[in-house]
């Protein structure tokens, strides 16, 4: 096995918060943030879909971590409830719908570090690398980068598979991880394609 087929397999696509309730319509994050919000989270679906397609054919672990929220909650003195457990505010988008194999986890709140099923996962698999990807960029997935950079994680940023309110504040985010959490820049912060060829070319030697 080559180093690069080993690191993958101690790899990790971190999915935040794909849910109904961040991009359609009538969910409560969504209308939040108003049609061009939707536009713009909506757009980042197909390059996420191909990237975790990509990731499953290499052996990179596929997780999901969205807001799956009770009403006693801690973050629900902030905003209103949304993605309450059960509903289909909660479902993750069905175009990037789980597939065998992939992790789903629902959390409570910003970061899934805080439950602790979320690192436990981690753990038992031996997964020290995190491509964060989903929404927002300067919210769950800065918190979650955040923990993970904590704890010693190789973090690496899909700067087209994360989106968040605004243009401006996904801009902010990208430069947030590069400022205080990178310690490569030009290997960390990736995109959908750099990534999927990479990962398409560990594939070849297995499929000759």
């Amino acid at each position: 096995m080559s180093p690069q087929e080993t690191e993958l397999q101690h790899s990790a696509v971190v999915v935040i918060d794909m849910a109904n309730d961040f991009v359609y319509p009538g969910g409560v994050i969504a209308d939040a943030g108003g049609s061009d919000y939707q536009a713009r989270a909506q757009a980042i679906i197909p390059g996420l879909a191909r990237l975790l397609a990509a990731a499953r054919a290499a052996g990179v672990t596929v997780i999901y971590a969205t807001d799956a929220h009770t009403p006693g909650d801690a973050e629900l003195r902030k905003w209103p409830p949304h993605a309450m457990a059960g509903t289909w505010n909660a479902q993750i988008v069905p175009t990037l719908a789980p597939q065998a194999g992939d992790v789903v986890i629902g959390k409570q709140t910003y970061s899934p570090f805080m439950k602790p099923e979320f690192e436990r996962v981690l753990e038992e698999r031996g997964i020290t690398r995190l491509y964060v990807t989903g929404l927002h960029t300067d919210c769950c997935a800065r918190h979650t980068s955040g923990d993970a950079f904590q704890r010693g994680y190789d973090l690496v940023w899909v700067s087209d598979a994360l989106q968040a309110f605004t243009d401006e504040a996904h801009r902010t985010g990208l430069e947030y991880f590069k400022a205080w959490y990178a310690t490569d820049p030009a290997r960390q912060l990736r995109t959908i394609d750099e990534l999927t060829a990479e990962w398409q070319r560990q594939e070849a030697p297995a499929a000759v």
